[in-house]
């Protein structure tokens, strides 16, 4: 496979690149609605076609839920300043509570435009970011996204131990989690 090539797989147009990662990753651009495969130099062509075969099903349903149910993240343009206010005041209640439960000091937190996260802490400097988007969301699913940037500042990545940490203050994230993500 060259560095990009267009193939097609049961009707489905996959554009893949080859980048320097180590996984294969194929995903729906929510723009445009195309399905991307990233695919690292050392694998080959047969064993991405392969991969992308046995996600066919995925693809079409995924592809079909995006159709009817376009994401949010795609409309944040629409996001008046009063709304973001609004975001800035339920956030800021929210952020000494959890940094009181999970017994973290973030040293600072801001509102940012994002594509396609819902918020990235930097454990590094102890700053967390949430996306604007939020606003869209029902109040648990905001608190969700706050807990669990908060919950890096204990364990910086997503570990089996993040998880137990996030599930000892937030039993119910699970749950929260699939409607943040699929509402």
């Amino acid at each position: 496979m060259l560095l990009k090539k267009t193939f097609e797989i049961e009707g489905l147009q996959i554009f893949a690149q080859r980048k320097r990662v180590k996984n294969l990753r194929l995903y729906i651009s929510p723009k445009d609605l195309q399905v991307h495969l990233t695919v690292p130099f050392f694998a080959t062509e047969k064993y991405a076609l392969e991969f992308v075969s046995g996600k066919i099903k995925w693809l079409k349903k995924n592809l079909e839920k995006i159709k009817t149910n376009p994401p949010v993240l795609q409309n944040l343009s629409e996001i008046a300043k009063e709304e973001i206010e609004e975001l800035k005041k339920l956030i800021s209640n929210m952020v000494p509570l959890w940094e009181f439960r999970l017994g973290v000091q973030a040293k600072e937190w801001k509102l940012r435009k994002m594509k396609s996260r819902w918020g990235t802490c930097d454990t590094r400097t102890g700053k967390i970011t949430f996306s604007t988007g939020l606003i869209r969301k029902p109040l648990r699913c905001i608190e969700y996204v706050v807990a669990h940037e908060l919950a890096h500042l204990i364990v910086a990545d997503h570990s089996k131990r993040f998880y137990a940490v996030l599930a000892r203050h937030f039993p119910y994230w699970k749950e929260v989690r699939r409607e943040l993500n699929y509402q």
